[in-house]
């Protein structure tokens, strides 16, 4: 392969990795900085202080370096909590393909 073709490929494959990238604001994803102010948030409601609202900048934090280190962390995180068990985990060891 001639360093021409490999720059064309390079080409298209930058372009479906533009394209199938999630959502990101400033190196976050949506659903990283939903878990970062609305965890703090809810939990400031429920116990009626702004004490769980310090525990947003450490969220953040947590949340820029799994986004550094994988931004579909989240995604798989969101999917792990929607499927369900299937009946024969312990032979195949996962869990189903589609939620239900």
């Amino acid at each position: 392969m001639s360093v021409s073709e490999r720059l064309h490929d390079d080409e298209g494959e930058t372009l479906v990795v533009a394209m199938t990238r999630p959502t990101m604001v400033g190196g976050l994803t949506l659903a990283s900085l939903v878990l970062s102010f609305y965890i703090p948030g809810m939990a400031a409601m429920i116990v009626r202080s702004v004490l769980p609202a310090m525990a947003i900048p450490f969220l953040l934090l947590a949340s820029y370096l799994i986004c550094l280190k994988d931004v579909y962390l989240f995604d798989i995180l969101a999917a792990a909590t929607h499927l369900k068990v299937c009946p024969n985990k312990r032979f195949w060891r996962c869990r189903r393909y589609a939620p239900r």
